[in-house]
């Protein structure tokens, strides 16, 4: 049940660069990640955190908000970890609900841009476009 309610939270959380995740976002994602973890689901928090690693750095004004941000969700994720492993609650419709969460439709492209599903554009900082270079990296092209 406390699965549900935390995946509840993140669909809540508001992915624009104008509106910079404020701390209990933070703190709820972080919260969702460690219940997944706690549930063994590694391959989805992995494109989870890469893709939200991204986003903290692209929508961060400078390296200390960024860290300040990675290091809320990385306390928040741990305190939860700790709590799910020892209960185990609803994994299979947790992780289910997690797998279809927002984030798993943003685009992640190799210069570290980032691409909302509404086709907004995050550029690392200092960055008004993708380099010519970069490519779709994921979800992966088809046909790999």
């Amino acid at each position: 049940m406390r699965g549900l309610l935390l995946l509840f939270l993140l669909f809540l959380t508001p992915f624009d660069a104008a509106a910079r995740p404020a701390n209990h976002d933070v703190e709820d994602l972080g919260a969702v990640a460690g219940a997944v973890l706690a549930c063994g689901a590694y391959k989805p928090l992995y494109q989870f955190e890469e893709i939200l690693s991204r986003y903290f750095a692209n929508t961060s004004a400078n390296d200390v908000e960024e860290e300040t941000l990675m290091r809320r969700y990385a306390s928040s994720k741990a305190s939860t970890f700790r709590v799910m492993r020892r209960r185990g609650d609803n994994c299979g419709s947790t992780v289910s609900e997690f797998s279809r969460s927002k984030f798993f439709s943003f685009e992640l492209y190799s210069d570290g841009s980032l691409r909302d599903p509404n086709g907004k554009f995050f550029y690392p900082r200092g960055r008004n476009g993708l380099a010519k270079d970069a490519r779709k990296i994921y979800p992966a092209p088809r046909g790999r």
